[in-house]
């Protein structure tokens, strides 16, 4: 957001969100629109135990409670059978989603794979930022994935949502002409960053497997 203030001023916020708090900007103003796009971008990282999120919303978030009161179950569904081939019968009591048996329901938190609650957590975040100019980058979120559902997931990503969107990734095998540009795919090594198209004298076509050619050294 730039320049700093001093804490006595902003608390150590942006000169632009401080003064946020005070004005009104217009939308069609310069610093309304930088305004409103660093409001909706969004830093993501899934890890073992807890997710990480910057930007957004500041509180909690409680993905339930945003998919129960914006009635998106029904999306949810389609989302996972669509991604992860996961079909399951959900519901809610409350705010709080429910896997629905034969011999009752299960709290849906309860019977979740760390994965399956990322990827609900991806879900949302499509959601809310699918219509939004913004920035949303996603680090390591497809650690708990397999590399076909991951694929999915970005193809999902990317198809539902008008935001820029970066994956940061060990995963090798999502390096595609299929559904990914070359010059779009960067290797970061020893804090520089480097996109593949200028990695290779090559002319990169469409046939050419990346992955492939990552692991044969044509991008060292």
């Amino acid at each position: 957001m730039g320049v700093s203030v001093p804490p006595e001023l902003g608390g150590g916020q942006s000169i632009i969100l401080s003064m946020s708090k005070t004005h009104a900007f217009s939308p069609e103003e310069p610093i309304g629109v930088v305004l409103n796009f660093a409001n909706h971008s969004l830093y993501y990282m899934a890890m073992w135990k807890k997710d990480v999120h910057i930007g957004m919303i500041d509180e909690e978030d409680d993905f339930e409670k945003y998919i129960v009161e914006n009635g998106l179950i029904k999306d949810l569904n389609s989302f996972l059978v669509d991604v992860n081939s996961i079909d399951i019968s959900l519901s809610h009591e409350g705010n709080t989603l429910t896997i629905v048996k034969e011999t009752g329901r299960l709290p849906f938190k309860n019977a979740a794979s760390r994965g399956m609650m990322i990827m609900c957590r991806l879900f949302c975040w499509i959601r809310r930022c699918r219509d939004r100019d913004a920035l949303i980058f996603f680090d390591d979120f497809d650690d708990m994935f397999h590399y076909r559902t991951a694929e999915i997931a970005i193809r999902k990503i990317i198809a539902s949502n008008k935001a820029q969107c970066i994956f940061v990734t060990h995963n090798t095998g999502l390096l595609s002409n299929d559904f990914l540009r070359p010059d779009c795919c960067f290797i970061m090594d020893s804090g520089e960053l480097a996109s593949l198209a200028r990695l290779t004298d090559k002319d990169i076509r469409r046939g050419h497997n990346l992955e492939k050619m990552l692991r044969d050294g044509e991008f060292d």
